[in-house]
């Protein structure tokens, strides 16, 4: 990560202010530590808690260790992600943060994101991670976090940094990328055009008449695009692009 975006990050998170005599640490150690536990034993997912005050995390699931090794540190995980995903996914990260922390109701919303992490055995496999805030402190900061790490059903060579933000109201998603306003795909003007054609049935020549260019740059096109969402196949770059507003 570069220290334009890892000052961005802090900066946003610097915009809470804690008032220390407010944080009751008992409701952590009385009520969530043994919840946490427990689940974190049936579910198998990583459970950690991240104090915003202090910045850093002060609950950690004992099956951590059994992902990442037993010399793993929690606070320096960043090098433990894939280096082609970290950027994008603190991008993502600042866009949940100013969409989500400093709502009143922020309880209500989810940051879920898909990246890849090295595991023990020093293998990339990708992993789905929500974030929800714990608890609040009396001025309405969120004040701990919640994250649980699983193993995504998805272990395809599918490169793609997902995020998203849930609704537990109305139980929807949004891509982090419709918040933003920006294209992190790197897909271009005409790119995008094409494959929006491509969604709706177009062939290549279809596509060539159409744009008056020649099959061939329409194929260069498409295997650019390809290249960019980290998709196999054009279907499946269509369902990507879709799921980040792309294409509507």
């Amino acid at each position: 990560m570069d220290d334009e975006l890892r000052k961005e990050y802090e900066t946003n998170l610097s915009r809470q202010v804690f008032d220390e005599a407010d944080l009751d640490y008992t409701s952590l150690e009385q009520r969530h530590k043994p919840m946490l536990t427990m689940l974190a034993k049936v579910s198998n997912s990583v459970i950690t808690v991240f104090d915003m005050h202090v910045r850093k995390h002060i609950f950690t699931s004992d099956n951590f260790f059994d992902l990442f090794g037993h010399d793993a540190d929690i606070e320096g995980m960043d090098k433990k992600i894939h280096p082609d995903d970290l950027q994008l996914l603190t991008r993502n990260a600042i866009t949940a943060i100013q969409h989500v922390i400093h709502r009143k109701n922020m309880g209500d919303y989810k940051f879920i994101c898909e990246y890849r992490i090295c595991n023990v055995s020093g293998e990339y496999v990708r992993v789905i991670e929500q974030h929800s805030v714990l608890e609040s402190d009396k001025s309405g900061n969120a004040w701990l976090a919640l994250s649980v790490l699983d193993l995504s059903p998805d272990q395809s060579a599918f490169k793609q940094v997902k995020g998203c933000i849930l609704s537990l109201k109305t139980n929807t998603l949004r891509p982090i990328q419709t918040l933003s306003g920006r294209n992190n795909t790197g897909l271009s003007r005409r790119e995008t055009e094409i494959l929006q054609m491509v969604g709706n049935g177009l062939l290549s020549k279809e596509i060539s008449d159409r744009l008056c260019i020649s099959v061939h740059t329409v194929n260069t096109h498409r295997q650019r695009i390809l290249e960019k969402l980290g998709a196999d196949n054009s279907m499946e770059a269509v369902k990507y692009a879709s799921a980040l507003g792309l294409l509507n």
